[in-house]
């Protein structure tokens, strides 16, 4: 499987959501877990392997049905060679030409979307999140919400991935690559309760609020855009940076990249709460302001 250059990051810069700005949605990222006892993290579990080019006659990948990986905010581990420890984690959008590290590429784009189609992917660019690490990297592409696939040797791997409640970065990784699988849609009271299971009670209630707020026709909402990556145009990539807990308590960075060598940092609030796992609670725009703050500017008379 050919790898990705690994890029380092250029210190992020501050922004906030105002009138005006540019919309990104994006999507952002979820891997594995290792075949190891349960634990604080997403697991990828394999379900099922195809050749990717059709007809080809290869051999089956080197694990069972059932084989797992563990993902969480410190990488990917389990069996080799899909283990990537100390990984960086990015959330982008693929076209199908872009998918299985270009192995389409030499195909129309028609026909690559066709081939995309036969594997499940619906739309015609893909979440995908990817996995950078020393010896290289791995793109796990979105087919559905519990169905990440990847590439290894010629064959297409089809993992069911589902996060654990013990997993602090799971809400924030699995919104992102929910949200930015539905780029092109309207941002409504509808797309946002699709999002509820991850986050907190209180922000879906005061989402609905916003909503359900009177219309100002002559004036610009304070949030204004995507209030999930900050942005009015789909960004180029999400990556989720550093990951602090303190008790019930979590602070999740994502870099947005809005191209033009413009990028962005925010920072997701996240709680936990008795039974319920960690869910996000607010979103920290930087200069002071908030997701929360914002939204009941709007609702002021």
């Amino acid at each position: 499987m050919p790898d990705h250059p690994s890029t380092a990051s250029p210190l992020p810069c501050r922004s906030t959501i105002r009138p005006g700005r540019a919309r990104r949605c994006l999507g952002a990222f979820a891997l594995a877990l290792a075949a190891l006892p349960a634990a604080s993290g997403a697991t990828l579990t394999l379900v099922d392997s195809r050749p990717l080019a059709a007809g080809a006659s290869l051999a089956p990948p080197p694990w069972p049905a059932g084989t797992r990986w563990r993902l969480d905010a410190s990488g990917l581990r389990g069996p080799q060679p899909l283990a990537c420890p100390q990984a960086r984690q990015q959330i982008l959008l693929l076209p199908a030409q872009g998918l299985f590290q270009g192995a389409w590429q030499a195909d129309d784009a028609v026909r690559a979307q066709q081939q995309a189609a036969a594997l499940g992917f619906s739309r015609p660019d893909t979440t995908t999140l990817r996995l950078e690490c020393a010896n290289g990297s791995f793109d796990l592409h979105r087919a559905a919400a519990e169905r990440l696939l990847t590439a290894l040797d010629g064959r297409v791997l089809v993992l069911r991935h589902r996060a654990a409640a013990g997993d602090a970065q799971a809400p924030v990784r699995e919104l992102l690559l929910q949200h930015l699988s539905e780029q092109g849609s309207a941002f409504d009271a509808a797309r946002v309760s699709r999002l509820h299971a991850w986050l907190a009670p209180s922000l879906s209630q005061a989402f609905r609020r916003w909503f359900a707020r009177p219309p100002r026709p002559d004036e610009a909402p304070y949030l204004d855009g995507d209030p999930f990556t900050d942005t009015q145009e789909p960004p180029l990539s999400l990556t989720l940076g550093e990951l602090a807990r303190r008790g019930e308590q979590a602070t999740q960075l994502v870099l947005v990249d809005v191209g033009a060598g413009r990028q962005h940092r925010l920072a997701y609030r996240l709680q936990r709460r008795d039974g319920a796992g960690w869910r996000i609670t607010d979103i920290d725009y930087g200069d002071g302001v908030t997701l929360r703050q914002l939204m009941r500017k709007d609702m002021q008379p």
